[in-house]
């Protein structure tokens, strides 16, 4: 078995430019963090029906692996490299390589099952570690570090999420955006709907969930006093919200699951949604 001090940040590789992007970010952080880097291939089982034509050789483990080997090396000179063909489904192997490693990463890449797109979210609920979706961040560099954004409710996972993405912040030089989101209507019911409201009520629930939040928050930001942090409160869904500060961010942290006592808000529907619609890199934290 790996032991912690060797933990190294695993990323799945296909052959596509979307892996190899993956790659060369997990390498990034791999390298910020002095841990190892491990490429892993495994060729999918591919069933062919209702043809006659012979299903098309896939690129031999060693072509895929040297030539994203090749690639990370041009730019990460130091960085330790291994590689590894899998066994078995692309899933159930990255799922087993989780085991070990201190983060994976995977491309969000094409949803066909001839490449890692198509096993993403079955990737992301299996994994025994924080699994990165890598995509290339709409939000262009402007000379300042993009913000490293995460989603918080009151669960153990934003728990995790928040130390995670302090951590990551932290490794990237890059100012974080601690966020929490619910919607009013939902968290009061109909009377905010129908004009109804007691909205000196309200206020109170506000202010206590902004206190309670300030509380989880308070303890990552005395462990990163360099830290350069921005909370956000919005009446918006988590996953609307969030999907919406991608588009200026280049991270998106979020717990695998959660629930915000008053908003109600489950986070394991956020993560799956922001998978799909993020627009830069998602985090995914359990």
């Amino acid at each position: 078995m790996t032991t912690p001090s060797e933990q190294t940040v695993v990323v799945g590789v296909d052959g596509s430019d979307s892996a190899l992007g993956a790659a060369n970010w997990a390498a990034e952080l791999a390298a910020t963090w002095a841990v190892p880097l491990t490429l892993l291939h495994t060729v999918p089982r591919l069933e062919w029906h209702f043809s006659t034509t012979p299903a098309p050789p896939p690129d031999s483990p060693p072509d895929v692996l040297a030539a994203a080997h090749e690639a990370i090396q041009r730019h990460h000179v130091g960085l330790v490299v291994r590689t590894v063909t899998g066994k078995g489904g692309v899933a159930a192997s990255l799922t087993e390589a989780s085991a070990s490693a201190r983060l994976l990463v995977v491309g969000s890449g094409a949803t066909d099952h001839q490449t890692l797109g198509g096993h993403v979210v079955r990737i992301a609920h299996r994994a025994l570690c924080p699994v990165a979706v890598w995509r290339k961040p709409v939000a262009k560099r402007t000379g300042k570090p993009l913000p490293v954004v995460v989603g918080i409710d009151e669960s153990d996972d934003s728990v995790r999420a928040l130390e995670a993405a302090f951590g990551i912040a932290g490794a990237l030089h890059a100012p974080l955006s601690v966020v929490h989101m619910w919607e009013i209507g939902a968290a009061v019911g109909l009377g905010y709907s129908q004009g109804l409201m007691d909205w000196k009520l309200l206020g109170v629930l506000q202010d206590q969930q902004r206190r309670r939040m300030d509380e989880l928050v308070a303890p990552f930001a005395e462990g990163y006093p360099n830290a350069h942090v921005n909370t956000v409160f919005q009446d918006i869904s988590p996953a609307k919200g969030l999907a919406e500060l991608s588009t200026e961010a280049q991270l998106v942290v979020v717990g695998s699951h959660g629930h915000g006592k008053l908003a109600e808000t489950a986070l394991g529907s956020v993560s799956q949604n922001l998978i799909h619609h993020a627009e830069c890199p998602v985090l995914v934290v359990r």
